[in-house]
């Protein structure tokens, strides 16, 4: 919500508790105070277009974070600058690192007196080793932070209520400030072997090793650097995105791996002069305004009216336009380029995980893994009516969330729907009434001895 505020995006800073923020537009998530569905916002900042996907943090709703990773280059992991690090913290770092993704971490929060960063800090360099490098700090006085210290312009900013930032002197960070040194060279040491050797025989870094190879280390996923701020004042947002810019990978380079239509691997280059291909990685189904595939585009670009073949099904698949979004917000876009992200409404067979592609080359990209739902709960209708209603309202609750199962047990006589846990299927009953109208209760499921 802080960068959409300051890039321009929004008009006023939304804030959770007030349910009014750009991206936890769902009334589900207004109601929990908590994303519960993976969502989209392009903003732009000096010039760079940069693509948002908001994930839900809650275990329960672990889908989007797979939908999300499969649309991003890079992970920003927020910290609390309270609590410190959790268990979900250590599954999406891993997760970043079994996919090869560019990984950052945020702490936030500490305009809160009760804040520790440097506590937290120490903490994420145990848990995930001397990859862990410090570009913005703060300089806490009385409890406050309100100077942020920029470790590789080695300059400082003073945050004031109402968005100003001015440059500040240095302040004295102490002892401090040569342990955050040695974090710095320590994770350059890591990018290749002639810089450790340096660092081993006690040389020092010149500042241009250092800045490459930061920015190498961070692309190649070796480095892991650290932002912090406060979200709610904006403090240190605009640190963050100016690093964004020049640190995170940018999403036209690169390449995918896919498969040709005899299996065989195939090399897809983000280009926007190759054959599109593209891969959905996000669906929204609503009962007025139909679906909504949202897709990153690898090769070529989507416009109104180019033919495409949904490599699942075979079917040639027509795009009527396609859009840009922003939460809730959908405007039309003349395309969606290679390395972009967009939506497309209405395409009928179409499924989250589904590749488009141009009928001149037949690639099949790959799809997304979602967690696997244990947790199973019997649906029962509370009027005949609505039971033949409940397996038509579960299967487009399953179009949006794929990690949601169901199936109508015919020894027990029940239709048992399983998810990722309580609060999952707890939405599902929401929605169910919110959406289709359906009045469902949920029951422990018999067993069949």
């Amino acid at each position: 919500e802080s960068i959409l505020y300051l890039t321009g995006a929004v008009s006023r800073l939304g804030k959770i508790e007030d349910g009014n923020t750009a991206l936890d537009y769902d009334p589900e998530e207004v109601k929990r105070k908590a994303s519960v569905l993976s969502a989209v916002a392009p903003v732009e900042w000096k010039n760079t277009k940069i693509n948002l996907i908001d994930t839900p943090g809650l275990f329960d709703f672990a889908g989007g974070i797979s939908e999300g990773f499969r649309a991003a280059e890079s992970v920003l992991v927020v910290v609390s600058g309270k609590d410190g690090i959790d268990v979900g913290t250590e599954k999406v770092v891993d997760m970043a690192t079994r996919q090869g993704k560019t990984k950052m971490f945020f702490v936030n929060g500490l305009c809160d007196e009760s804040a520790r960063f440097y506590r937290v800090f120490e903490d994420l360099k145990s848990t995930f080793g001397p990859a862990v490098c410090p570009v913005v700090v703060p300089y806490i006085e009385d409890g406050k932070a309100e100077i942020y210290v920029n470790m590789f312009e080695y300059r400082a900013y003073k945050y004031s209520p109402g968005g100003k930032v001015e440059p500040t002197d240095m302040p004295d960070l102490g002892s401090r400030f040569e342990g955050l040194r040695e974090a710095i060279k320590e994770a350059v040491a890591e990018t290749s072997e002639e810089l450790l050797e340096k660092f081993i025989e006690g040389e020092e870094f010149t500042p241009e090793e250092i800045v490459l190879g930061v920015s190498q280390g961070v692309r190649e996923g070796t480095i892991i650097p650290v932002f912090c701020g406060d979200a709610h004042n904006t403090y240190g947002i605009d640190q963050l995105l100016n690093s964004l810019i020049w640190l995170a990978p940018k999403a036209d380079s690169g390449e995918e791996i896919g498969t040709d239509v005899n299996g065989e691997p195939v090399e897809v280059a983000v280009s926007p002069d190759g054959a599109t291909a593209a891969v959905v990685f996000k669906t929204v189904v609503g009962p007025f305004v139909g679906k909504l595939s949202y897709v990153k585009v690898v090769s070529g670009k989507i416009s109104a009216d180019a033919p495409l073949i949904n490599m699942r099904t075979g079917a040639n698949e027509r795009i009527t336009k396609v859009l840009t979004v922003r939460g809730k917000k959908q405007e039309d876009a003349q395309f969606i380029g290679a390395g972009d992200i967009g939506a497309i409404p209405k395409l009928g067979d179409t499924l989250t995980g589904d590749t488009l592609c141009s009928p001149l080359r037949k690639v099949a990209l790959e799809g997304i893994e979602y967690p696997v739902a244990n947790y199973s709960m019997a649906v029962y209708a509370d009027s005949k009516d609505d039971e033949e209603k409940i397996t038509q309202g579960i299967l487009k609750l399953m179009e949006e969330d794929p990690t949601i199962r169901y199936i109508h047990n015919h020894e027990t006589h029940e239709r048992v729907v399983t998810g990722l846990g309580e609060q999952q299927l707890d939405v599902v009953v929401s929605k169910l009434k919110s959406k289709y109208n359906i009045d469902v209760k949920l029951r422990k499921p018999k067993v069949a001895y």
